[in-house]
C-alpha cells in the first residue's frame, strides 16, 4: 500500500461522512420533487458549490491532464469556450430563463410540452444512452486511479469499482438531490486545498522553467500555439473553437446533471446567477488539471500513458499524510459526480421513458410515490450497467473526445429542438424527430471510425452533428407546415 495510517483514517473518515449525510438527508426527503429538485429551495451559495461539485471527479482531471500531457500549454484553450458560454448564457437569460419559469423537473419534459410526449420519449432514449455510456467509463478509469495512488494491485479493479459505487448508490438512494447537495460541502474544502497543494508542490519540486523549457523542447511550437501550424489546420484551431462553443451552450441547458441543480434553484434570476459564476468555475477546472499533465509531461523522464500521468504525478511527488487528504478531496469529487450522474440519467430514465411508457399504456399518470420508487430502480441499474461497460469498453483517441461525443449523440438535437422550441413559432413534431435522429449521425459515426483517425476528425463530426440537426429541424418543420397547408385545401 502507498498510503499510510494517517492517510487510510482520512478516507475512512470521510466515507462514513459521506454515508451519515444519506442518512440526515433520507428525512427531508417525502416526494418525487425533493428527490429530483431539493423542491426547488436552492440558492446561490450551495448552487454554485453544487454545480461545480457535480462536474468535478477524478475522471475530468484525468482527461485534461491527458491533454496537458500530449499536447502541452496548447491544451488551454479548451477552458475559454465554457467561461464564455456560461457567462454569456447566465448574464442574459435567453434560453435558461424560459426553461426555469416552465418549472419543469427533465430537459425532455419540455419537449413533450412544446413537440409531444413522442418526442419527449424519444430525446429520453437517446439522452438515457449518450449519457450512460459517456458516464459509463468513469468506473473503471477512476478504480485504476485509485489503484495506482493507493497501490491496490490493477487485478482489483472490479472490487474498487463495486466498493465506490455501492457506498454512492447508497448515498443517493436515501436522499436523492438533498443528500448530493448537502455532501457538495465537504467536498468543496477537500478538493480546494487539494487542487492547491497539487498545483503548489509540481511547480516547487519541477520548477517553472523546466516545465516551459521541456514542452519547448519536445513538443515544440504546437506545445505552446494551439493554432499551430495554422487556425485551420490545428488541432485546436477554428473548427474546434465552433464545435466547443456549440457543445458547451448546449451543454449548459441540456445536460441533465446541470439542468437538475438549475432546475432545483428557487427562481429564475438565482439559476441565472449561478450558471454566470460557474463559467469562471469551469474555466479553472481546465486549466489546473491541464497544467498537471504538462507538469508531468515535464517531470517523468520515460513517456507513460496519458491517463496515468496525473496518478503517478501525484503519487510521486506528494508526501505521505497529505496524499490522504488529497486522496480524499479527489475521491469526494468523484463520489459527488458518481450521485450526480447516477441521479441524473436515472430520472430521464424513469421520467422520460418508463413513465411516459406507463402513461400510454394506461392512461394515467403515475403518482409521487411510485416515481420514487421507479426513480430509485433504475438507479440501480444504471450503476450496473456502467460497472459492466468499464470493464470491457476501450477507450480510443483521447478521452475528453469520446466524453463529448457520447454526450453529442443528443445534445445537438435538444439545443436545436429547445432553442427553435422556444424562438421559432413554426417548430413542429417532425422537425424536432429529425433534428434529434440527423444530430445524432455524426457522434455515432466518430465512435466507430478508426483510432487512428479520432483525434484528427473529432471537430468536424462535432461541430456537424449540430449542422445536421439545424437542417432536420428545419427541413421537417418546414415540410410537415406544407403538408397541413396542403391538407387544408
Amino acid at each position: 500500500m502507498s498510503l499510510n495510517l494517517i492517510d487510510i483514517t482520512t478516507i475512512v473518515v470521510y466515507i462514513l461522512l459521506v454515508l451519515f449525510s444519506g442518512l440526515l438527508a433520507r428525512k427531508f426527503v417525502s416526494g418525487i420533487d425533493d428527490f429530483l429538485v431539493a423542491n426547488r429551495t436552492m440558492g446561490f451559495n450551495l448552487g454554485l458549490l453544487s454545480m461545480m461539485c457535480s462536474e468535478i471527479g477524478i475522471i475530468t482531471f484525468v482527461y485534461y491532464a491527458e491533454l496537458g500531457y500530449n499536447t502541452g500549454f496548447s491544451s488551454l484553450i479548451i477552458a475559454l469556450p465554457p467561461l464564455l458560454v456560461f457567462l454569456f448564457f447566465g448574464q442574459t437569460g435567453i434560453i435558461i430563463k424560459p426553461l426555469l419559469e416552465m418549472k419543469i423537473m427533465t430537459i425532455p419534459e419540455f419537449f413533450s410540452r412544446r413537440f409531444s410526449k413522442g418526442v419527449r420519449f424519444y430525446a429520453g432514449i437517446l439522452m438515457a444512452v449518450g449519457g450512460i455510456l459517456n458516464f459509463g467509463v468513469f468506473p473503471g478509469i477512476e478504480a485504476k486511479f485509485i489503484n495506482t495512488i493507493s497501490g491496490i494491485p490493477e487485478s482489483s479493479v472490479l472490487v474498487t469499482m463495486v466498493v465506490l459505487l455501492t457506498v454512492v448508490l447508497i448515498h443517493t438512494l436515501l436522499g436523492g438531490m438533498v443528500s448530493i447537495i448537502f455532501i457538495n460541502y465537504v467536498q468543496y474544502v477537500l478538493l480546494s486545498f487539494g487542487m492547491v497543494l497539487i498545483t503548489i508542490y509540481g511547480v516547487f519540486i519541477v520548477g517553472w522553467n523546466n516545465i516551459v523549457n521541456t514542452v519547448t523542447s519536445e513538443l515544440g511550437e504546437s506545445g505552446m500555439n494551439p493554432f499551430s501550424p495554422s487556425i485551420t489546420q490545428s488541432e485546436f484551431g477554428i473548427g474546434f473553437l465552433i464545435w466547443q462553443i456549440l457543445q458547451w451552450t448546449a451543454i449548459l441547458v441540456a445536460w441533465q446533471a446541470l439542468a437538475m441543480r438549475l432546475f432545483s434553484s428557487k427562481d429564475s434570476s438565482t439559476g441565472m446567477k449561478i450558471y454566470k459564476w460557474t463559467g469562471l468555475m469551469f474555466f479553472f477546472r481546465a486549466v489546473l488539471p491541464i497544467f498537471w499533465g504538462i507538469i508531468a509531461f515535464a517531470y517523468f523522464i520515460e513517456p507513460v500513458d496519458g491517463l496515468d500521468a496525473l496518478p503517478l504525478l501525484i503519487k510521486s511527488i506528494i508526501p505521505e499524510g497529505l496524499i490522504g487528504l488529497i486522496f480524499a478531496g479527489l475521491l469526494a469529487a468523484s463520489m459527488s459526480t458518481y450521485a450526480s450522474y447516477l441521479h441524473s440519467w436515472s430520472s430521464v430514465i424513469s421520467q422520460d421513458i418508463v413513465g411516459i411508457a406507463i402513461q400510454a399504456i394506461t392512461g394515467k399518470e403515475i403518482n409521487s410515490d411510485k416515481q420514487l420508487l421507479i426513480s430509485r430502480i433504475t438507479v440501480t441499474v444504471v450503476m450496473i450497467f456502467i460497472i459492466w461497460w468499464s470493464l470491457f469498453h476501450k477507450i480510443e483517441g483521447y478521452l475528453y473526445f469520446y466524453l463529448q461525443m457520447t454526450g453529442s449523440i443528443f445534445l445537438p438535437g435538444t439545443l436545436v429542438c429547445i432553442v427553435l422550441g422556444i424562438y421559432w413559432k413554426k417548430a413542429q413534431v417532425l422537425g424536432a424527430y429529425l433534428a434529434f435522429t440527423l444530430g445524432a449521425l455524426p457522434p455515432l459515426l466518430y465512435l466507430v471510425i478508426n483510432e487512428n483517425l479520432k483525434n484528427e476528425w473529432a471537430s468536424a463530426f462535432g461541430w456537424g452533428g449540430f449542422l445536421m440537426a439545424l437542417i432536420g429541424m428545419i427541413v421537417g418543420s418546414l415540410f410537415a407546415k406544407y403538408q397541413k397547408t396542403q391538407a387544408k385545401k
